[in-house]
């Protein structure tokens, strides 16, 4: 073989032998909620989000409705 097919087998035999050993876990990790923290943290201090492009006829209503599924 040549040291090029080698060193790709080597690596393959690397990642195969590394995700061998790895668990996929049900638990969510504890950083997501960190990261919903700053998020919170975000909009107490009051930014703003530009939404371009709209019609003219958009209520408030309309584009809370849209975003609800987000913490805008």
């Amino acid at each position: 073989m040549s040291a090029v097919v080698e060193k790709v087998s080597e690596a393959v035999n690397d990642v195969t032998n590394a995700l061998s050993n790895a668990t996929i876990s049900d638990k969510a990790a504890d950083k997501p909620a960190a990261n919903n923290d700053a998020v919170l943290a975000s909009a107490a201090e009051g930014r703003r989000l530009y939404i371009g492009n709209l019609a003219y006829a958009t209520t408030e209503g309309e584009l809370k409705e849209f975003f609800k599924g987000y913490l805008v």
